[in-house]
């Protein structure tokens, strides 16, 4: 969230019905497609979000074409910074297609999906004589939500043949002006205001408005556009505000990121944290789950989110042999305990990892047999460049476990080419899974392939015992979450200890 980078699993562009390269790149554009009102939006249902495990879920129409809208559920879990503020964030989005069917949209969605398409047959008519249309978007106090009929009379003498005035809600309005370019935008939305002096609403009055073709050639980004001018205006106490395509700088947070994680390998603050993962009929502890945190000020730990990317280096690498080191440590220490580590798939796609991975374990004789390696699925979406890498971590000694399972980048017949020991299934299947028969029919589906091929498998974000009993009588073999304990940082080793605060003076 501090990028504001959206990232997709396959197959979504054929669910969401759209081109692979129309995806929304962004969080931003994303929140494009979500029509007004029509429920929490992720942002704000993370922000509300209570419960174990930071979990969110939330329910939102989103809107395609002018005439193409659907529900969808959205829900998944996030990450904090730092801070404690929302950093990162992995879900599931759910289409509800039988909601898409026009008799079962709701009023305010028919108004709108009408509106939209008028706006958009004046765009192609304007472009069709070479002409403009433009977009305003009016707002009003609620108190004054019985004057749109007023004010509908009064903007009549600015009207021409093909204009069009639609209510968009009990006290918003839209305004569409055919042959009306950008530049003239400022000066019909002044006459607008100048229509409505002597009427009560106009103190409470903001306008926003968006062109066609200058913004967009679409019905549906023309509104949004519009609408985002208005909120824009709104925030400045600007009764008109024309829509301004020119990008966002990048936030002062989103810049500073990737230095924040150089600073804590430079100062050697990241810590290891470690959660329980158990056997699921016994519930006795198998091995901890690790991962990169840092030290908050009441003493626990702060797990961070993946790493952002540099030009200049592998940033994941870094924090991930860090990682590593700490890990080793750990393993040498405490003979008895078994870590799962995870890597990104960039570190698994750079040359020195095998080397620096070789070079712990040789440090450390022993702790081979005592590690697993945990591989995000998404990075072996492109099988045969990583087989060969996956064989020589093998042939360390160490375990192998595959996350994210489920998520479509592997197919059945090239997880039977992997050498792995573990399949850890995709937490985003498990978290709906008390109200979610689809769910529960992939789970299902996903344990029996993997007691097919002889692999074992686990679940992560378990938080409630219905949940946990239901996997472990499917045959699922470890469980981790909320409910078998959060995670907890890993001292470190007294001898690193001593060498730290020595050089530290």
């Amino acid at each position: 969230m501090v990028s504001d980078t959206l990232s997709w699993g396959p197959g979504a562009a054929e669910a969401l019905g759209l081109p692979s390269r129309d995806l929304p790149k962004t969080g931003q554009a994303f929140s494009q497609l979500v029509e007004p009102g029509c429920g929490l939006s992720r942002q704000d249902a993370i922000g509300t979000a209570e419960g174990p495990g930071r979990a969110y879920e939330t329910r939102f129409a989103l809107r395609f074409e002018p005439d193409r809208v659907v529900m969808v559920e959205d829900a998944g879990r996030w990450q904090p910074d730092v801070q404690g503020r929302p950093a990162f964030a992995r879900g599931q989005l759910r289409l509800d297609a039988a909601s898409g069917a026009r008799d079962l949209l709701p009023a305010v969605l028919k108004q709108r999906s009408e509106l939209l398409c008028s706006i958009q047959n004046g765009i192609n008519e304007a472009l069709r004589i070479s002409q403009t249309c433009t977009l305003i978007v009016g707002a009003l106090d609620d108190e004054e939500a019985d004057a749109m009929a007023e004010i509908a009379r009064k903007l009549r003498p600015m009207m021409r043949r093909h204009d069009l005035f639609t209510v968009l809600g009990p006290h918003r309005f839209a305004l569409t002006l055919t042959c009306c370019p950008a530049a003239d935008a400022p000066s019909a939305m002044k006459r607008l205001i100048g229509l409505m002096k002597d009427h009560p609403a106009a103190a409470s009055l903001h306008l926003g408005a968006a062109c066609a073709p200058d913004h967009t050639f679409k019905a549906t980004k023309l509104l949004r556009f519009a609408e985002r001018a208005l909120a824009s205006g709104v925030e400045r106490g600007e009764a008109c505000k024309l829509y301004d395509a020119r990008p966002k700088a990048p936030s002062p947070a989103a810049e500073q990121a990737p230095f924040d994680w150089i600073a804590a390998l430079n100062s050697r603050s990241l810590i290891l944290a470690c959660q329980p993962m158990v056997e699921a009929h016994s519930r006795t502890p198998a091995l901890m789950q690790a991962c990169a945190s840092l030290s908050s000020s009441e003493g626990g730990p702060i797990p961070l989110g993946p790493v952002p990317r540099l030009k200049e280096a592998n940033l994941a690498l870094l924090v991930d042999g860090r990682m590593l080191e700490l890990a080793a440590d750990h393993l040498k220490d405490h003979p008895g305990a078994r870590l799962a580590l995870p890597v990104s798939g960039n570190t698994l796609q750079d040359t020195e990892w095998l080397p620096i991975l070789a070079a712990h374990l040789g440090a450390r004789p022993g702790i081979e047999s005592r590690l697993v390696i945990e591989v995000p699925e998404a990075a072996l979406a492109e099988c045969r460049k990583t087989l060969g890498r996956l064989h020589a971590m093998k042939a360390l000694g160490i375990g192998l476990s595959l996350t994210g399972f489920g998520a479509g980048y592997v197919s059945p017949s090239q997880l039977r080419m992997l050498p792995v020991d573990l399949l850890k299934i995709d937490g985003v299947f498990i978290q709906p899974l008390k109200r979610s028969t689809d769910d529960r029919l992939t789970i299902r589906t996903l344990v029996d392939r993997a007691q097919h091929l002889g692999i074992a498998t686990a679940a992560e974000w378990v938080d409630d015992e219905v949940t946990a009993r239901l996997l472990a009588s499917w045959g699922v073999d470890y469980l981790q979450g909320a409910l078998f304990g959060e995670p907890e940082a890993v001292l470190q080793s007294s001898t690193l200890h001593q060498m730290l605060k020595k050089a530290r003076g």
